[in-house]
């Protein structure tokens, strides 16, 4: 797998899930990769910029993930449009998997997306190109051999509704966990960064994919802080660590009917980093 060669344009409106998704592909290796949040500045990038992949967001307006294929693939305009495309969302079903296979998509992602699925599935539909038909009734790949589909959530029956509730609330309290000992790691030893960032992105992923904009916001200004971490003074770093830590984990731990408290704690967090930033060594 030759990331090297990837030239990766993502079209995600919520600057959190593109944030993610461009960390991933970064720290794989990838280095030409550029993110828009709007469908009409990713249109006009693409008619200069020749991606071999595209990262597309189901949700997306005004038109959505399937729509925007199809446009895409009949807009002669753009270099690209005989590229992969691959289409992201939150929400996957077969359903959907069928009209992303219909409109000339390559492949659809359940979020949240992690780094295995991610590269694993764009090598495949790079590593087995499959014959580009263009004609009036269709224009994409093959769809005979069907739309590759990874990370989708698992089937489960209603009266599981709550174990598997259960189940993901003691995921996200692992992932917390590992982020308080990422932190605490990172602390100590300033060479621990990648460490907590990795740890960070994974809360993070939880946040997007419930919506939980507090969450969100708070892990956007812990990210910020570590990576802006260097020329400050150590005890700025250190407090505003705290911060983040903490409020992360408070945030976790309050329900959506505590909103007012969710909220405060979520700018206390953008304060302090806000404050650290402000006490830069000399």
């Amino acid at each position: 797998m030759n990331v090297k060669s990837w030239t990766v344009c993502v079209i995600e409106p919520n600057k959190f899930e593109g944030q993610i998704i461009l960390d991933l592909l970064r720290n794989a290796g990838v280095d030409r990769v550029k993110v828009c949040t709007e469908q009409d500045a990713a249109n006009d990038l693409l008619e200069v910029y020749n991606a071999n992949v595209v990262i597309a967001s189901f949700e997306m307006g005004p038109l959505d993930g399937a729509a925007w294929t199809r446009a895409y693939r009949r807009n002669k305009r753009l270099p690209g449009r005989k590229q992969a495309i691959f289409i992201t969302s939150g929400a996957f079903s077969l359903s959907m998997a069928e009209e992303c296979r219909h409109a000339g998509a390559n492949a659809l992602i359940g979020k949240p997306i992690s780094a295995k699925v991610l590269l694993a599935t764009i090598a495949k539909v790079l590593g087995k190109p499959r014959e580009f038909i263009d004609a009036e009734g269709y224009v994409g790949p093959c769809r005979r051999a069907g739309i590759v589909t990874a990370g989708a959530p698992k089937k489960r029956r209603k009266a599981d509704d709550s174990v598997v509730t259960a189940a993901d609330m003691k995921t996200l309290k692992t992932v917390v966990d590992a982020l308080v000992a990422a932190a605490a790691a990172y602390a100590a030893d300033s060479n621990k960064l990648e460490g907590c960032e990795l740890a960070l992105r994974q809360v993070q992923a939880y946040a997007v994919n419930a919506g939980d904009g507090p969450l969100m916001r708070a892990c956007a200004a812990f990210a910020l802080q570590l990576s802006s971490a260097k020329g400050l003074r150590p005890e700025a770093v250190r407090s505003a660590l705290e911060v983040c830590v903490n409020g992360v984990v408070k945030l976790v731990s309050l329900g959506p009917e505590q909103a007012a408290r969710r909220e405060e704690i979520a700018e206390g967090v953008r304060q302090a980093v806000g404050k650290a930033a402000m006490q830069r060594a000399a």
